[in-house]
């Protein structure tokens, strides 16, 4: 079994190619070990001591590291990996599903306010990759509360992005010209922090990721 690595915008983050599915579907992120349970695979890298955070995907595995070099972490990262796929378990425990944070949760308000919404977001441009925010998976949640309250979680594709006011601006405003809209609250997360594997397959393609 072979695995590909691939360096990431972030040095504490290492993408690991398994050659082979991850995740037939969505994205995991286990921001820390108290969270592995929900994956075999996951409980395996945390138990390297270095090991922070493991976000899964649908062909790739993202580890975030807390200290030490990746020189003498890959050994043990590839390992677990190795170990995980020739054992046969499965990546999630049954019960368990991957969750695509670029699909947002729209909950109540009429069927008209919530595609709105989303349209207004696919208006603001991610100047970095010029594609909207909302198929790049940079909207984690959209709450839309009684009286047209509406409530966005977000990220941007790296912490201290220079675009970061401009995005949560842009989101601010798209969503406030919706009909129906009475008062828009954003709220910016890094937690998860975001992965290309968060992007919708339209925004991949658009972008050539396979």
């Amino acid at each position: 079994m072979f695995i590909q690595t691939e360096a990431t915008d972030d040095p504490t983050r290492l993408k690991f190619l398994p050659g082979r599915d991850v995740l037939t579907d969505g994205v995991l992120n286990l921001p820390d070990k108290t969270h592995a349970g929900a994956s075999p695979l996951a409980q395996r890298l945390f138990e390297i001591p270095e090991v922070s955070a493991v976000s899964l995907g649908e062909d790739a595995i993202i580890v975030t590291k807390a200290g030490g070099d990746w020189q003498h972490l890959k050994p043990a990262i590839l390992g677990a990996i190795m170990e995980h796929f020739l054992s046969g378990a499965p990546v999630l425990r049954p019960g368990s599903e991957a969750k695509r944070p670029s699909s947002s949760r729209l909950i109540e308000g009429s069927p008209d306010l919530v595609e709105g919404i989303r349209e207004a977001l696919r208006q603001v441009i991610d100047p970095e990759l010029g594609y909207n925010i909302f198929d790049l998976g940079l909207v984690y949640e959209v709450a839309v509360e009684e009286g047209g309250v509406v409530r966005i979680t977000m990220t941007t594709t790296t912490p201290g992005c220079p675009a970061t006011n401009y995005l949560k601006g842009g989101a601010a405003e798209g969503a406030s010209n919706v009909p129906g809209v009475e008062f828009v609250d954003v709220k910016l997360t890094y937690e998860p922090r975001w992965t290309p594997e968060m992007m919708s397959p339209k925004a991949k393609a658009h972008l050539g990721i396979r």
